[in-house]
């Protein structure tokens, strides 16, 4: 089985394409395929390591721009990966590894054979890039489809095709209770040091994720509580940092607030934080929110689409999406008693760990891995 992601990076379509190669690798061989070739970050080192360990061979694609000519590079990589490993199943998560199959379809017609898999992670798809996606989508019309939330499968049920397609079948990501790094893990700030109260941010700096919203949301909370043993670490990358780094300026007197790169191996080190802050506009299903709560850490967090699905109608720690003076309330009264905080989350725990188990992910996709192995065209 080939599974195709973006790049080795921060993303939840790349932890539960790996999360589904570490449980299932004993029964399937896999094999990964990246569709860009970028420099590593801490989390892109932290993952390429775990595929080397577990002897899972990669397949880079393209390293220039990829609407510069990289689109076909990345094209003519993953015809030239399954050419060599040959795969039963190629798995696609996201919109770049389907539009990097459909090119590569036209370039090797013979990868029109291959079974594939699509799974659909995010509920606001080929933004800007409409009249693409609907070629993409009707090009893949007969390939069989998943989605990580409801939100995620209406999605793609509203992407007009000429094709006839099936409707995606919701199965929602499985996240396991992360276990915490011990005291010896290297970690650079940020949680470190147990004096005070300690807020992150870990996201891409994009759009979808709202880090526009975070000088407002700490001016807010900074002025509702009296609180200045805080320290909030915005870890992240992307093309909202600069402007991000400049309205951050002085935006809390008396608080800590730095901006850092990804955190390579986030889970284990969540629970060092007192609260993690998501002001997402939309998300597919967020593997963070939920590794967040299974850690016992309060997640103030807004009623996206896709992650609302996460969390139980009374969840406490919840605004609208944009409300950057809501968000800031919950987030002071948060500070204000942290450890009330912790108390109202371990009490939704236990029921989130058991609806969220990875068990019926897992199950669900060797099911259909090993239908792909059994088939004629395999």
């Amino acid at each position: 089985m080939l599974q195709v992601i973006t790049k080795l990076d921060m993303g939840g379509a790349e932890v539960v394409a790996l999360d589904l190669v570490s449980a299932l690798r004993r029964d399937v061989d896999f094999a990964v395929a990246s569709v860009l070739d970028v420099d590593p970050s801490p989390v892109g080192v932290a993952m390429a390591r775990q595929l080397s360990d577990m002897a899972i061979p990669l397949f880079p694609g393209a390293r220039g721009h990829f609407k510069k000519g990289g689109a076909l590079q990345s094209a003519w990589r993953l015809a030239q990966a399954v050419r060599r490993f040959q795969p039963d199943l190629v798995h696609l998560h996201t919109e770049m590894p389907e539009l990097t199959w459909a090119i590569a379809g036209l370039l090797a017609p013979g990868l029109r054979k291959v079974p594939v898999l699509r799974t659909v992670h995010n509920c606001e798809l080929w933004i800007a890039w409409g009249r693409i996606g609907r070629w993409v989508t009707g090009r893949l019309a007969g390939a069989q489809v998943l989605a990580v939330s409801r939100a995620a499968a209406e999605a793609d049920a509203a992407i007009p095709t000429r094709r006839t397609r099936p409707v995606a079948e919701v199965v929602y990501n499985g996240v396991t209770a992360p276990v915490a790094a011990g005291p010896d893990d290297s970690y650079d700030g940020g949680g470190d040091d147990r004096t005070g109260v300690h807020v992150l941010f870990a996201g891409r700096l994009i759009e979808q994720k709202a880090p526009d919203l975070l000088p407002e949301i700490l001016r807010r909370a900074h002025a509702a509580t009296p609180r200045r043993d805080v320290c909030v670490r915005i870890a992240g990358a992307g093309p909202l940092e600069a402007a991000l780094r400049d309205a951050l300026h002085g935006i809390a007197p008396g608080w800590t607030v730095t901006m850092t790169p990804p955190i390579a191996n986030l889970s284990s080190k969540l629970s060092r934080f007192d609260v993690v802050l998501m002001p997402s506009r939309y998300e597919g299903f967020s593997i963070l929110a939920m590794e967040t709560l299974l850690s016992g850490v309060p997640l103030v967090a807004t009623r996206a689409p896709g992650l609302r699905e996460a969390f139980p109608d009374d969840y406490p720690f919840c605004a609208e999406v944009d409300d950057a003076a809501g968000l800031g309330a919950i987030l002071a009264g948060v500070i204000a008693d942290p450890e009330a905080a912790r108390q109202r989350i371990a009490v939704l725990v236990p029921a989130l760990a058991q609806q969220f188990a990875p068990d019926a992910m897992i199950a669900r996709h060797a099911q259909i891995y090993a239908a792909a192995a059994r088939s004629p065209a395999a």
